[in-house]
């Protein structure tokens, strides 16, 4: 049976919007028909799926118990995209414990969640499950992550923290102007890759405290830089591939 929200309910999942809220209830919000289903799928705690009025009934039962009805106007309200496929979920903040694999990846202030939710999708893609992030790196559950991991987000887990007592004792490879070039190494078997902020790199603080072999792609010197996205699948290809 499909029921209905409370208005109390309906403000509530509209402040999931704000990071601070998202911190109070525990929760956060999930889009698309594709990445709803990923997370029904999956193991993640969900505590409510919402759909407007218009979307198709009959993939709607397929969500029961979750599963509650909402008009245009009001599921509007709650979902965070220009053009909504009219389905979302509300889903529990959750910390999977996994074994990481052999290969990490490591964020150090990385402000744009577009660059986080694709690095989250690359490290899927390369088989890595574990992804250290800076204190300052933006939120994993902000809606434009979640959005561009593309439900990655369900099978690599971000762990955010001091990456200096992250790091100690790791095989570190720290992506910079000046490092060795990329193309010369040969394929290695585990280690961590460290990719610094968009515009300032890798913090000075943070190199002071950890090992590290710096590493570099080459190319062309006019092009200010690559952003942290693009470098992180680049380097994947070459240390992993």
């Amino acid at each position: 049976m499909i029921q209905t929200l409370s208005k109390g309910k309906i403000k509530q999942y509209q402040q999931l919007h704000f990071k601070k809220f998202r911190q109070m209830y525990g929760q956060f919000i999930v889009e698309g028909l594709k990445s709803v289903h990923e997370l029904v799928e999956s193991n993640w705690p969900i505590a409510q799926i919402i759909c407007s009025e218009s979307f198709n009934a009959e993939i709607s039962k397929n969500y029961s118990p979750y599963i509650c009805s909402l008009s245009d106007r009001d599921f509007e309200t709650i979902s965070q995209q220009k053009s909504t496929q009219g389905i979302l979920a509300i889903a529990e903040f959750h910390e999977p414990n996994w074994t990481e694999t052999p290969w990490q990846i490591a964020l150090d202030n990385i402000n744009n969640p577009g660059n986080l939710g694709t690095i989250i999708r690359i490290a899927d893609w390369y088989g890595i499950n574990t992804i250290y992030c800076s204190q300052d790196t933006v939120d994993l559950y902000n809606h434009k992550v979640i959005q561009s991991s593309m439900g990655s987000f369900l099978r690599v887990q971000l762990k955010y923290g001091s990456l200096s007592e992250n790091l100690d004792q790791k095989d570190v490879y720290a992506t910079m102007l000046d490092g060795e070039n990329i193309r010369t190494l040969p394929k290695i078997k585990n280690g961590v890759l460290l990719i610094g902020n968009e515009a300032n790199g890798i913090s000075g603080s943070l190199l002071q405290k950890i090992n590290y072999l710096p590493v570099t792609i080459p190319g062309n010197k006019q092009v200010e830089s690559l952003n942290a996205a693009m470098a992180t699948a680049i380097c994947c290809e070459r240390l992993l591939g």
